[in-house]
This record gives structure tokens, sequence and C-alpha cells, in this order.
């Protein structure tokens, strides 16, 4: 056998071994999801101001996400911070983010669409990671106030599209549940 061919056996086995962590992984998490109850995962979203945090996320980009090209106010860093509730507001949307994946998985018993909701939610929880991470850095080095208005707002808005993104999968998927949902988002 030729070492070329030995490097691609070796490869595609490589793949394989990942490929069956990564669906195992997902169906350990889907499984301990599949089995909180109803009450438990809604009791632990943290409450947030809804209109504010709509606001803010509203005055980046329109309901279907699209970014807006002509703001008609743009929020200052400071009603940024005061709406949000500052880093521990940010924080509070970073734990949250984890509670909307699961609330996807749990609808994935009966509607099975969901995995892929699940899977963008996935994403767009680790980009608001990546925010709150830069946010993070910036207050080490003492620029906070000067990043807050670039990265907070785009976690927000992030947030603010996948929680509805989630009311969305439970519309469809389940209409007995939305309307605690609704409630608790």
């Amino acid at each position: 056998m030729s070492p070329r061919l030995i490097l691609f056996a070796a490869l595609v086995l490589l793949m394989a071994v990942v490929l069956a962590l990564a669906a195992i992984r997902a169906f350990r998490h889907s499984h301990k999801t599949s089995a909180a109850d109803w009450d438990e995962l809604i009791g632990r979203l943290a409450a947030v101001d809804r209109g504010s945090i709509a606001e803010v996320a509203l005055d980046l980009v329109d309901e279907s996400g699209a970014p807006r090209r002509d703001p008609t106010e743009v929020l200052e860093s400071g009603q940024i911070w005061e709406k949000v509730g500052g880093m521990e507001g940010l924080e509070v949307l970073k734990r949250n983010c984890a509670v909307l994946i699961d609330l996807a998985c749990y609808v994935q018993r009966w509607y099975p669409e969901a995995l892929v909701v699940a899977e963008q939610l996935r994403l767009s929880a680790r980009e608001i990671e990546w925010h709150v991470g830069r946010l993070h850095s910036a207050e080490e080095t003492g620029k906070l106030e000067t990043s807050f208005s670039m990265y907070a707002p785009r976690a927000v808005a992030i947030y603010y599209l996948m929680t509805r993104k989630v009311l969305a999968l439970y519309e469809h998927g389940s209409l007995d549940l939305l309307s605690d949902l609704q409630k608790a988002i």
C-alpha cells in the first residue's frame, strides 16, 4: 500500500471516530434533556426585562434578524448598559442560552425537526459566549466602556433572535406548552 492510501484511510477513520463521538454526545445531551421536567426547564430561565432586550436588539436588527441599515435611534453605551443590566445582565443572557437549547431539545421528542433549531441555537450561544468573553477581556484591560457598545448589542440581538426561534419552534410543535413559554421568555 502506498503512503498516501494509508494516510487517506487513517483520515477517514479519524473522521468516523469524531462523528461517532459527536453523535454520542448529542444523544446523551438529548436524553438528559428529554428526562427533564417541563416545569424544571422553565424554572431555570432567569428573568430578564423582555422590553429592554427587544429595544436593544431591534436597534441593531429587524424582526427577521437582518441588520438595520438606518437605525431610527442609536442607543448610547450607557443606555445599553442600563437596559441590559451591565455585565451581570449579559451573564444572565448567557446562562439562559443553555436553557433555550434545552427547550429546543425538549420539544424534539414529538417534533424531530427541532434538532436543526437546537443546532442553530448552539451556534448562537457560542457567539454570545464569544461577545461576553471579549467584554470580560476589555474589562480586564480597562476598556469595557468603549467595548460595551460594540459587543453587548450584538450579544443581546443574538439572544433576542434565539428566543424568537424557540417560540416559533413551540408554535409549530406544541401549542399547549407555548403559552407557558411565552410567559417565561
